[in-house]
Formats: structure tokens, sequence, C-alpha cells
């Protein structure tokens, strides 16, 4: 366990199964909390349909038209994807809490004299409840990956979603809740977060929910840390902080 190779630098999510009391429907609300996403500059992944990801932020919102703009992509491949796709899945943490929604294909505009996208408000939005403990979320850039050992043998490679003092939430394309079922506690977990630090810990699996459909489907697990020494969270409070400075750019 190291932060930066020193002793002394040395929560999809924790989450919840997406349903009826998380999901929003009504414009205003959806508005409400798009705009917040503007507000606190939050970075959004955005998954196309094709399977490639890239990271955008809500510039603009507008109520009256039911329409917001979105940044615009750093790479042409990306862009086309976007723009091939007519199911492009956005996820961020607003203040710590999972924010989940599905757009169509956007259109290209002009935001404040520089290419952007336009789309319609999603017709649903998943704002989940506060945990415990803010969350920070990982760029998907960063490629930080969970390695599970399990009981015949084999091992299990999912990405960090994001990290928070009670848990860590992963995501994988290939791993299912077949694998990881709901209630499962695991140990011999490994947290690789690259320059920042490593961890090996026990979790419980805590929460499944899948994002997508046919091959682009991710499966999203939250898993909450079993047994934690105050050393392992003294790390885990500056493993959070870093992560969070490194999300803001």
């Amino acid at each position: 366990m190291s932060l930066q190779d020193s002793p002394e630098q040395s929560e999809l999510d924790a989450g919840a199964l997406p349903d009826d009391r998380y999901r929003l429907t009504h414009s205003s609300q959806i508005g409400t909390v798009l705009r917040d996403l503007a507000w606190q500059k939050c970075i959004l992944n955005v998954r196309a349909r094709t399977a490639h990801e890239m990271v955008t932020s809500v510039l603009h919102v507008d109520p009256a038209s039911r329409t917001f703009v979105f940044d615009w992509c750093s790479t042409e491949p990306e862009r086309q994807a976007l723009l091939a796709s007519n199911e492009n899945a956005f996820s961020a943490s607003l203040r710590g809490v999972p924010v989940n929604f599905m757009i169509g294909t956007p259109e290209i505009t002009q935001y404040k004299g520089g290419p952007a996208f336009s789309a319609p408000f999603p017709e649903k939005l998943y704002h989940f409840q506060r945990r415990r403990h803010f969350r920070a979320r990982t760029l998907v850039t960063k490629g930080y990956v969970c390695t599970i050992k399990m009981s015949d043998g084999t091992a299990l490679k999912l990405d960090i979603a994001d990290l928070s003092l009670s848990g860590v939430g992963l995501r994988s394309k290939t791993v299912d809740a077949t694998q990881l079922p709901v209630g499962t506690t695991i140990s011999g977990v490994h947290l690789d977060f690259g320059a920042l630090g490593k961890l090996d810990l026990s979790v419980q699996v805590v929460g499944h929910w899948l994002a997508g459909r046919d091959d682009s489907a991710i499966h999203h697990f939250g898993c909450a840390f079993s047994n934690l020494d105050g050393r392992m969270e003294n790390f885990l409070q500056r493993l959070v902080f870093a992560l969070e400075l490194a999300s803001r750019g």
C-alpha cells in the first residue's frame, strides 16, 4: 500500500440497482440535475453503442426547449462513434452521488464560438441516493484495475469506476452477476491505482446493475469494504482526495 511511494502519503458505484426510487422522468427534475452537473463542472463518462468511451461535460441547459449542450470530443474517432450511435450512455458523480442517463444521437452545434453537441433531455435519469461517504470517480483513460482471485484459482479483472471510504464501484463487459452474485464476500481483492497506490482487502458485493444492451452492455458492481483498520482508512482518505483532484484536471 503506497501513495506515490511515500509512507507518509501512504464509492457506479458502491451502489444500488436502478429502480423507481431513483428514476426521474419529469423534465423539470431532469433539467435541475443537468444544470447542477454544468454548475459543478462535473466530468461525464460517455459510452457509445459501439463501445467507444469518452469524457465530456455539460456546457449549457435550456429548460424551455428541454435540450442541453455538452462538450466536443477530443478526437475524430470519438466524434464519429458518438454521431453513429443511437444509444449513448452518460454517467457522472454529482457531489458523490451517481447520475446515469441515456440519449440518442446528438446534433452538432456551436457554443461560445466553438463546436459542441446538443441533445434533448433524456426521457429518464437515475439520480441515486446520497451515500455515507463522498465518492471520487475515476477517469476511464487512467485504466485503474481490480483483480479478484476466486476460490477456484481463476482471476477476474474489472475496471475501477469510483472509490469512497466505504466501498468501490467496478465495471466490466465480461464479468456478470453469475460470477459476482450480490451478497458475496470476497477476500484477496487487489485494487491497482497506478502511481497513486495499490490496495489488498476484502469486499462484499452489495449491488449490480446493467447499462446498455447487447455487445455494448456494461455490468456495474457496488462493493463495500470489510473490516478496515485505521491505517487503511487513512490511506483511503488520501487516495479518494487524490482521485478527485485528478478527475478535475
